[in-house]
């Protein structure tokens, strides 16, 4: 037995104790549709069902595009930022790099003369064999060389040496200067100027100390590398530096310099 109308949804008048009566419902036409049931629309909708919003759905594959970029429009970002960065320290130490040292320049120098050399005496003569005392003798302390320096519109190499001399007042003598390869051969030369009466290549620097016993604190010569007479290459010379008489006889032997010479 139906409890409900299965056109209208209304619930069908209850006659108690009907028995078999058949229960029917009230006359559709005198119903009033629209104000029964809350699911249905008026009846100008042909009583459709109210309109229910669907309800909001989330695709895992969507997260997961949006997700992805964001991440990828974050790493643009991030990597932009490390570019500018890195072009602005390395802009920034170009910057604050030191630029290489230039080559020195070659100094020019003017030939000095005897007379304005300075000696000093020696306070202390420090000999103690009284039988050579009264002979004239060297003692000395040390050499340096400045090379690629010009005089006179040459190149060459500026010999200096400290030392000192004892019994030498007045007498004329020289620092000679003579070149050989480590070896010991003698290096050859014709010039009048810078060679040694044997024929080796040489230069010299007057003396005429002006005590018995002085100090000759920076006696320098001036040595052009075109007097070496070596063709092209690189060579092991040395230097012999004596003390001699204007004759060529030794007073003292000073020491033995080596140097490396390159010829381009």
């Amino acid at each position: 037995m139906l409890d409900y109308c299965w056109q209208c949804g209304s619930q069908l008048n209850d006659f108690s104790n009907a028995g078999q009566f058949y229960q029917g419902a009230a006359q559709t036409q005198n119903f009033n549709i629209p104000n029964q049931y809350q699911g249905y629309n008026n009846y100008q909708q042909n009583y459709a069902p109210k309109y229910q919003p669907r309800a909001n759905s989330y695709s895992v594959g969507r997260i997961a595009a949006v997700l992805g970029g964001f991440f990828f429009v974050l790493l643009l970002i991030t990597g932009a930022g490390a570019a500018v960065v890195y072009r602005a320290i390395y802009v920034s130490c170009a910057k604050c790099t030191p630029p290489l040292p230039k080559p020195s320049p070659v100094k020019e120098t003017e030939p000095i003369k005897n007379d304005q050399i300075k000696t000093e005496p020696v306070k202390n003569n420090p000999v103690t064999d009284n039988k050579d005392s009264d002979q004239p003798r060297t003692e000395f302390e040390k050499i340096w060389v400045d090379y690629n320096v010009r005089e006179n519109g040459r190149l060459g190499m500026r010999i200096h040496a400290k030392f000192s001399v004892y019994n030498m007042k007045g007498v004329d003598s020289e620092m000679v200067v003579l070149f050989e390869k480590a070896d010991g051969t003698k290096l050859k030369s014709t010039s009048k100027t810078y060679s040694s009466k044997g024929g080796q290549v040489a230069v010299y620097r007057s003396m005429k100390p002006g005590y018995d016993d002085t100090i000759y604190k920076d006696l320098d010569v001036f040595m052009p590398y075109d007097e070496l007479k070596l063709s092209r290459g690189k060579y092991d010379l040395k230097m012999d530096v004596d003390v001699i008489y204007e004759n060529g006889d030794l007073i003292g032997h000073l020491t033995y310099h080596d140097f490396q010479y390159e010829k381009f």
